[in-house]
């Protein structure tokens, strides 16, 4: 990785040398970076940090490909999306080790992950937040698609285990919000106070959720609440259910970084 530093900014060239002359997009060397160090949703970055060059090699032809270089490869929606999805998930990467090792990227004192680093993809600068939005935008606002993208810390997305491809996306984007609502991280019913504590960007991002029910179920009315019920595991649902009339609250934010670590054999967890 080559690092640029600005005054508000902080960009991650890809490496000259590890640019394909052939320009052609493929995921193989995303997906042995996430079947190598993916472990139950977590990152094993200690040992991507010392195998790091499948991840750039991966990043070097995301800058040189993508649907405004080379469209004849993402004809479809679904390619568009999956090429955003496994973007972010694996700039994500490339951000933490650039600091690691490193126990949170969301101190105040460090660059903001969604809104300062700058990566080249698709042959033009951008940041996360702005990924996002174009994945929100090539999706039609498939809120699925949100918790399809971790952001390296426990209180967001586990990391899928496999890139998202175009032939299975529905049922990727499916099982990846069915799993992210499970987390206590992202959604837990608290009946003390009445509340459902939910993610920060369920919040934020309220208007898509509706838009989404209303265009998926084709009605006028819709609230955040449906949507949940909608996507979750009829575990979740269950939950949900108990808790009618609550009111939402936001998660507090478990900035800790998501790596997996070995403790006595197992991945220490909350």
């Amino acid at each position: 990785m080559v690092f640029a530093t600005g005054c508000a900014s902080l960009t991650i060239e890809p490496r000259a040398h590890l640019i394909p002359a052939e320009r052609v997009y493929n995921d193989q060397d995303w997906a042995r970076v996430l079947q190598d160090v993916v472990r139950d949703g977590l990152v094993d970055y200690q040992t991507l940090s010392v195998n790091r060059e499948p991840l750039e090699r991966y990043y070097a032809l995301l800058s040189v490909t993508g649907p405004g270089l080379t469209p004849d490869q993402f004809t479809e929606r679904n390619d568009r999306v999956a090429y955003w999805v496994n973007s972010h998930n694996a700039l994500v990467l490339l951000a933490v080790l650039g600091r690691y090792p490193i126990s949170t990227m969301y101190d105040l004192s460090l660059p903001s992950l969604a809104y300062d680093y700058r990566f080249t993809v698709d042959g033009r600068p951008i940041t996360l937040s702005a990924i996002e939005d174009r994945v929100m935008s090539e999706s039609a606002q498939d809120v699925r698609a949100l918790f399809a993208m971790s952001g390296a810390a426990l209180a967001t997305p586990r990391l899928m285990s496999e890139p998202l491809r175009a032939s299975a996306l529905e049922a990727q984007l499916t099982r990846a919000a069915a799993q992210a609502l499970d987390s206590p991280h992202i959604c837990q019913v608290d009946h003390a106070t009445k509340s459902i504590l939910v993610w920060q960007r369920i919040l934020q991002r309220s208007d898509d959720f509706v838009a989404y029910w209303q265009t998926r179920r084709r009605v006028q009315t819709a609230n955040v609440y449906s949507v949940l019920l909608d996507l979750a595991t009829p575990q979740k649902r269950r939950a949900l259910q108990s808790a009618v009339g609550y009111r939402f609250r936001e998660m507090p934010f478990d900035r800790q970084l998501n790596e997996w670590t070995t403790r006595m054999g197992r991945p220490a967890v909350p």
